[in-house]
């Protein structure tokens, strides 16, 4: 039993020799300092996209609403309603008056024009995406460009129609009014 005892503590010993040699007390080498994020520069995803100059003879949704086609390149302004999790926002007719204008303390979320009418509202809104692969772009435009919601802006893109008759806006260009 003496044997198998003094076998197992020299097995012990000689595998754990080499752990303990290899944890010494010495550090390890230093890391070389990380750049300075003063000298990297980020680029917002929505700069792609984002025009300084205007962007022509832009229309009003309830303006284009009826008569647009599908596939048809249009400049839409309006107001930023609200911002999806992924590059949308909801663009509403500048002539429908949010709960700022209307003077309404009944409502805590004004950009969400909840004085309006919803039948209303939803005739004057078109959902605006910017795409990437033909989906709606993994970033949110929500302060980006100092973009807030109630924001007036312009957009150019093509106008895509659904079987209900919804709209959405494929932008291409977008500006502040």
């Amino acid at each position: 039993m003496l044997n198998s005892r003094c076998a197992t503590s020299v097995l012990f010993v000689s595998l754990a020799l080499p752990l303990i040699s290899c944890g010494g007390s010495e550090s390890a080498p230093a890391k070389e300092p990380a750049p300075e994020s003063a000298s990297v520069e980020v680029v917002a995803p929505l700069t792609a996209y984002w025009s300084d100059a205007p962007l022509g003879d832009a229309k009003e949704v309830r303006d284009i609403r009826e008569s647009v086609k599908d596939g048809e390149k249009v400049v839409l302004r309006g107001t930023l309603q609200d911002f999806g999790e992924l590059a949308t926002f909801r663009l509403v007719d500048d002539g429908l008056k949010d709960c700022t204008e209307m003077a309404d303390d009944g409502c805590s979320t004004p950009w969400d024009f909840c004085c309006a009418d919803p039948d209303e509202l939803e005739r004057w809104t078109v959902n605006v995406e910017f795409l990437e692969d033909g989906m709606p772009a993994d970033w949110s435009l929500h302060g980006q460009k100092d973009l807030e919601r109630l924001t007036e802006v312009v957009v150019a893109g093509t106008l895509r129609r659904d079987e209900a008759g919804n709209l959405r806006l494929e932008a291409e260009r977008m500006s502040v009014q």
